[in-house]
């Protein structure tokens, strides 16, 4: 008698052969599937022996092995909920298929339909706006496209761009300031004899000394008796003085002392 693990109570079939032994069959058709895929089937014969007083049993065992297409194809999202505009998210396409998946394919659907957006079990990207995303997880027997999944934007966009180009932004200026500031006392330590000829320079200009002295000559009268016939007048001078002092101007030379006069007789 022959049993096995597919069915209970299973009929058997009985062959004569030509030698006048028997051949004893059992069998079942079935529509395997995924479920059958490394599914154990054992079947037993149990006959007599010591003619017909014991019996014995023997047994064999097999393990199928199932091909099929894409199965349990899905698509999750990390981090899940809400994500800001400027974040990563990270997309993970799983499947299970025999032979194994040979390709994961990821759609964005639009407006004008889906449009293949990368390639990959992992498709990582930085957020600009929100979208529905699915992938195609595909064999030498077939595909399957998971469900949906929806990226939502929410919160406060992070701009690191911006950020980071304000940081740049702010050391660049702290070191042009540091240079110009280095630059400049430079100048002034390797000029100071400069400086202080500029500065008694204009002092001296502002307080040029001009002198205007009116001089008046006059001669000694005569006596009486020496006076001339003519009534010549005193003699009067009026001199008009001026003194130009030496001065050290911005180009280091001297100018010579000059004086100006004016004489006037009456």
């Amino acid at each position: 008698q022959l049993t096995w693990n597919l069915q209970q109570d299973s009929h058997n079939k009985i062959e004569k052969n030509t030698d006048g032994s028997f051949t004893t069959k059992i069998q079942q058709n079935i529509t395997l599937s995924v479920t059958h895929d490394g599914k154990k089937i054992s079947c037993s014969a149990r006959y007599p022996v010591n003619q017909g007083n014991d019996t014995k049993t023997a047994e064999t065992e097999e393990t199928l092995s199932v091909s099929y297409a894409p199965k349990d194809t899905s698509a999750s999202i990390s981090p899940s909920g809400l994500v800001s505009a400027g974040s990563w998210v990270k997309l993970t396409c799983s499947s299970r298929a025999k032979p194994p998946v040979s390709s994961f394919t990821w759609f964005k659907k639009g407006r004008d339909g889906a449009v293949k957006v990368s390639e990959g079990e992992i498709y990582s990207f930085n957020v600009t706006d929100g979208g529905v995303y699915y992938c195609v997880a595909t064999n030498d027997l077939g595909n399957q496209t998971s469900a949906e999944s929806h990226v939502t934007v929410g919160g406060k966009p992070v701009l690191w761009g911006a950020a980071v180009g304000a940081i740049i932004g702010i050391i660049i200026l702290i070191c042009m300031v540091f240079i110009l500031w280095y630059l400049q006392s430079i100048h002034v330590a390797s000029h100071p004899t400069q400086s202080v000829s500029l500065e008694e320079a204009a002092r001296t200009a502002e307080n040029e000394d001009v002198h205007y002295n009116e001089i008046e000559f006059s001669k000694q009268r005569p006596s009486l008796d020496s006076v001339q016939d003519s009534t010549q007048q005193q003699d009067v001078v009026y001199s008009q003085v001026k003194e130009c002092k030496t001065e050290k101007r911005l180009t280091q030379t001297s100018n010579r002392e000059c004086v100006y006069s004016q004489v006037q007789k009456k």
